[in-house]
């Protein structure tokens, strides 16, 4: 097992890998940006957020400046039996006049995934782990002015409560914002055409590869375990957004829909990945991303792995 920094000066993004056995996951930033700390952890006050700063990684939190570095990041699976992809970040030419950041983007990931020698019919499984805008716009891809599945021959798969609870909430919107339009053109033309496969939240996508439930930022949330003989990796959604959370574990985020759950789904996580020296891939973590988490009894730490860099041609 090693970890692997790729750096793609053509397109200026860096990548990191697990490479193991027939096995590749590659983290690919859709976006990276600093965020006011607030705006994601506004419960926590200054001194916890001082003491949770001491405990955090180098460089994911600007201290005099109140941010932190704040990923969205999409993880590509590549074994010989199947290519998935999980969770699928904002997308490009969403219209999101509510998140500035997100609005109308045009990123780079279809041409980072075909240097990774991957192209969007490749992709048998993509995966969301829920619903919100910020991890379905790579859904589908604006082509002759509609919305289309972007990985036509994928299995587009998803908890069937969460899929639920938000065709339900969009069917009472008239005004169609729901997830800040992200039900219009990233979840909506996916129901219309190729289909969800709606599964429950404990369900094997495939062999080694596993839904568990993740309950409380959203109604249906679930993570993604990839697991074997010798290998065990978790795909974290939105149970933890930032090392910050790590040590500050009762720290709901602003956007969870039922933060108490969310901190019992927490920290049941935290609490078996450093028993079981669980491999970590978060969505939101900056680089570098794959680590452990070392801690115990509600004070936990994140240990990002040693990673070797290369430079593509």
């Amino acid at each position: 097992m090693k970890i692997v920094a790729h750096h793609l000066p053509e397109l200026n993004v860096t990548l990191h890998q697990f490479q193991g056995t027939d096995l590749r996951i590659t983290c690919i930033p859709d976006m990276e940006a600093n965020w006011p700390v607030k705006a994601l952890l506004g419960s926590l006050s200054d001194d916890e957020l001082q003491e949770a700063a001491q405990q955090a990684p180098a460089g994911s939190m600007d201290v005099e400046k109140g941010t932190i570095r704040l990923n969205f990041n999409i993880y590509l699976i590549e074994t010989p039996d199947y290519v998935a992809l999980i969770d699928a970040g904002v997308g490009n030419q969403k219209i999101r006049p509510d998140r500035p950041a997100w609005h109308q983007r045009n990123s780079a990931f279809l041409d980072i995934l075909a240097a990774l020698g991957v192209q969007p019919s490749d992709v048998n499984y993509l995966i969301n782990t829920h619903l919100h805008a910020d991890h379905v716009g790579w859904n589908t891809v604006l082509l002759d002015g509609k919305w289309q599945a972007a990985f036509p021959n994928a299995a587009y798969i998803v908890p069937e409560g969460e899929l639920t609870y938000w065709t339900q909430i969009h069917a009472e919107n008239s005004d169609k914002t729901t997830l800040h339009g992200a039900f219009e053109d990233s979840i909506k033309p996916i129901i219309e055409t190729i289909g969800f496969q709606a599964v429950p939240a404990n369900y094997q996508i495939c062999d080694g590869l596993t839904f568990e439930p993740a309950f409380g930022h959203s109604p249906g949330m679930v993570v993604v375990r990839l697991k074997s003989a010798e290998l065990n990796v978790l795909f974290t959604a939105d149970v933890i957004h930032h090392p910050l959370q790590l040590s500050q574990p009762f720290a709901a985020s602003n956007f969870c829909k039922a933060p108490d759950q969310a901190r019992e789904t927490r920290m049941s996580l935290l609490e078996n990945a450093a028993k079981e020296r669980v491999i970590m891939a978060p969505y939101h973590f900056p680089l570098p991303v794959f680590g452990q988490v070392e801690g115990g009894e509600g004070i936990y730490s994140y240990v990002p792995f040693d990673v070797e860099i290369t430079i593509k041609d």
